[in-house]
């Protein structure tokens, strides 16, 4: 984690990718949602509401959370092991 957080903040985006794909989607979405925010609250705007999600729904999104999660900590298992 904290190599990946180095590299991006030495700019080097393609090797922070490369150290941890998830922490770093999680980091743009985060400051994707950081701007929505300042816009929304700086301008005034209505906030965006979510309607409940159908339990089919809400069951897909879990498994798809724990997949990436198990997907991510693969990927880093295989890749420190080929460095």
């Amino acid at each position: 984690m904290t190599r990946g957080l180095s590299c991006l903040l030495h700019g080097h985006l393609e090797a922070a990718i490369l150290f941890n794909p998830l922490l770093m989607a999680l980091v743009f979405g985060i400051t994707i949602y950081l701007l929505y925010c300042v816009v929304v609250v700086s301008a005034g705007l209505p906030r965006l509401r979510w309607e409940p999600l159908a339990k089919i729904t809400a069951l897909a999104v879990r498994v798809g959370v724990v997949a990436l999660i198990a997907g991510n900590w693969i990927y880093l298992i295989v890749r420190e092991r080929a460095l």
